[in-house]
């Protein structure tokens, strides 16, 4: 058996009451733990199966917002929660008790996910680059420390707004879909624009991210990208047996791929979009299409192939006022850095991304993040002469992920997604 399938030891897991005064060792109660990402959740969560012959839940007691501090060793690296990356009791669910033991399970959230409820975003904020909002709202609002600002990516436009009383958590992924990356930025001013809106914020290990889809794509289509953290392969043949098979994928299912229909629906390949400019008090047309667009995708594919030319064809029409920002009479699309067709890009990108889902289990690797690469490579359906399926195989982003902690069962569960076909090479 892989290694990384059965190498597991608790260090230390333990609970803290709300004044820390006290603490309760957990280590020899827990049965498994799991720890959940992703990259449209803005922190990340746990739940710990404890069983106990104690009175743990009523003796502790455990009434919610307790600290829990974790110290897990596996084959693949150290799990390490504590300090600023501790977690915190948000719930607890199925408490049962025969007289001789209890059991329940803790649902864990990390100290931001409760900031954020109590926390409100009051203040007019200036007109400056996006990134610097959120850095802001971190460290002013939800008072943390996780994070690095190389993982605040910079954006190329600016923005103001009110806070509106609105929770952090709400005007983060609020901002996300405003923001252009300043790679890639080679379109001009007018129906080209200046580059494709969209951002992810959500948490990982590693603290919080604010990240462009473009630059989190195109950071894998060069050879060797450092942003590729591991390489998986599947096997018909049994090797889950296998010590070596650290890498192999355990199994896998393609839980959806391309839905034309709907992405007709929802204007993702060409679509026209009025804007009525409330400065200027003008209406104006933009046609997108989005195969002028898109510069990096995880596949190799040069283009997109769409039956009876509807990527051609728009398939959707909206209207929408301008957005350029709050209380700014100066305030102008030049100034912003963000024009009227840039704002008609962010949908189809975000779209385009999800084409693709594949949910895939390996051994338990705690290397893994969400927000990262991983390359998956599958057999072709090819009878007796095995060979590389070329489509199917390939880069894909980690949208969530799993870690199952438990004696001889450690496992990693993945929901990948990408937007094209083909090995990038």
């Amino acid at each position: 058996m892989s290694n990384y399938i059965k190498q597991l030891r608790f260090n230390q897991v333990e609970i803290l009451d709300n004044d820390g005064a006290k603490r309760l060792d957990l280590t020899n109660q827990l049965v498994g733990a799991d720890y959940f990402e992703d990259i449209l959740s803005p922190c990340v969560t746990m739940t710990l199966d404890i069983v106990s012959s104690a009175p743990i839940f009523h003796g502790f007691p455990i009434r919610g917002g307790e600290k829990v501090i974790m110290d897990i060793d596996t084959a693949s690296g150290n799990f390490l929660l504590e300090d600023e990356y501790a977690m915190y009791v948000n719930k607890v669910t199925g408490y049962t008790s025969d007289g001789s033991k209890e059991q329940f399970k803790l649902h864990l959230v990390s100290r931001e996910g409760m900031t954020n409820e109590t926390a409100r975003c009051q203040k007019k904020y200036g007109k400056v680059p996006i990134n610097q909002h959120v850095i802001d709202i971190l460290r002013n609002d939800l008072r943390t420390t996780k994070f690095d600002e190389t993982n605040i990516e910079r954006t190329s436009n600016s923005y103001s707004f009110i806070g509106n009383q609105k929770k952090p958590f709400h005007i983060l992924t609020w901002l996300c879909p405003k923001g252009i990356p300043t790679t890639g930025n080679s379109g001009t001013r007018g129906q080209e624009g200046k580059g494709v809106a969209g951002y992810l914020f959500y948490e990982n290990r590693d603290g919080f991210n604010f990240r462009s889809i473009d630059r989190l794509v195109s950071e894998t289509t060069s050879s060797g990208s450092t942003n590729v953290l591991a390489s998986y392969s599947y096997s018909s043949a049994t090797e889950y047996n296998n010590p070596d098979a650290d890498f192999n994928i355990i199994n896998y299912y393609l839980e959806h791929n391309v839905d034309l229909q709907k992405a007709l629906r929802v204007g993702m390949y060409a679509n026209k979009t009025y804007f009525y400019d409330l400065y200027s008090n003008t209406l104006s047309l933009y046609s997108y299409y989005l195969k002028n667009e898109i510069r990096g995708k995880l596949g190799s594919e040069d283009e997109l192939t769409i039956p009876f030319g509807f990527e051609e064809s728009p398939s959707r029409v909206l209207f929408r006022t301008s957005d350029r920002g709050t209380l700014d009479p100066n305030d102008s699309a030049e100034d912003s850095g963000r024009d009227n067709v840039d704002m008609a890009k962010s949908f189809s990108r975000y779209n385009l991304l999800f084409t693709q889902s594949l949910n895939m289990v390996v051994p338990c690797n705690v290397n893994l993040r969400a927000g990262g690469i991983i390359e998956a490579i599958f057999p072709a359906v090819s009878g007796s002469n095995p060979r590389l399926d070329e489509q199917q195989s390939g880069r894909y982003l980690i949208k969530e992920l799993r870690h199952h902690f438990e004696g001889n069962q450690m496992v990693t569960a993945l929901k990948l997604i990408r937007d094209s076909y083909g090995l990038t090479n």
